[in-house]
């Protein structure tokens, strides 16, 4: 059944429109996975009542920023599917590598930003640090999306025509209408009054 669900939703890709919108994916899904794994989809597209995000919802309807984190703040047993506690701990380990590096730039010791680390990847630490090596701040932000991209790519290995693959497709997803919904007028604004605010401050 799911392998058929998946078949009928588009393949997103990063900087391409989704070609459906979150709530019309979620509706679609309903019926195939039930109502726990239909929340475990709304957790992970931060729709409705399902609790903090996991992954970022378009900033277009939602005001959310690209530096906002993609981790849930939810506890793991909150979670019914194990694709789902999965993704959480993967989007975490992100979240957790971001904060060491920055703590190891400023001094500081990231324990103290860390109160319930979820354990070290190489690679994921490696690639956040190639992301903190980019340019700006959104090819720094693209880089990392690609990294989350990947990562749930991970869950579609042991369930490759399953809830996993699906719970990928919606991380995916969501990713893919952030990109489309970045304003790049908008972020030079918010930059430049950033900067008119320091002069002010320290002028």
């Amino acid at each position: 059944m799911v392998a058929y669900l998946l078949a009928s939703l588009p393949t997103p890709r990063l900087g391409a429109e989704p070609g459906i919108e979150r709530e019309a994916f979620l509706e679609r899904c309903a019926g195939f996975v039930g109502t726990d794994r239909a929340r475990d989809l709304a957790w992970v597209l931060g729709v409705g009542d399902a609790g903090p995000p996991a992954a970022p919802a378009a900033p277009r309807d939602t005001g959310q920023r690209p530096s906002e984190t993609l981790a849930s703040r939810l506890p793991a047993d909150a979670l019914v599917d194990p694709a789902s506690r999965a993704w959480a701990t993967l989007a975490e380990l992100v979240d957790e590598a971001v904060m060491r590096l920055r703590a190891a730039r400023s001094r500081r010791d990231a324990t103290q930003d860390l109160p319930r680390p979820h354990g070290y990847r190489v690679d994921v630490a490696e690639s956040v640090a190639d992301a903190f090596e980019r340019p700006d701040p959104g090819a720094r932000e693209r880089a990392l999306d690609e990294l989350r991209w990947r990562l749930a790519d991970e869950l579609t290995i042991a369930e490759p025509d399953g809830f996993g693959a699906l719970l990928a497709r919606a991380v995916q997803l969501r990713l893919a209408w952030r990109r489309v919904g970045w304003d790049t007028q908008d972020g030079w604004e918010r930059l430049e009054a950033a900067m008119r605010q320091l002069e002010e401050d320290h002028g």
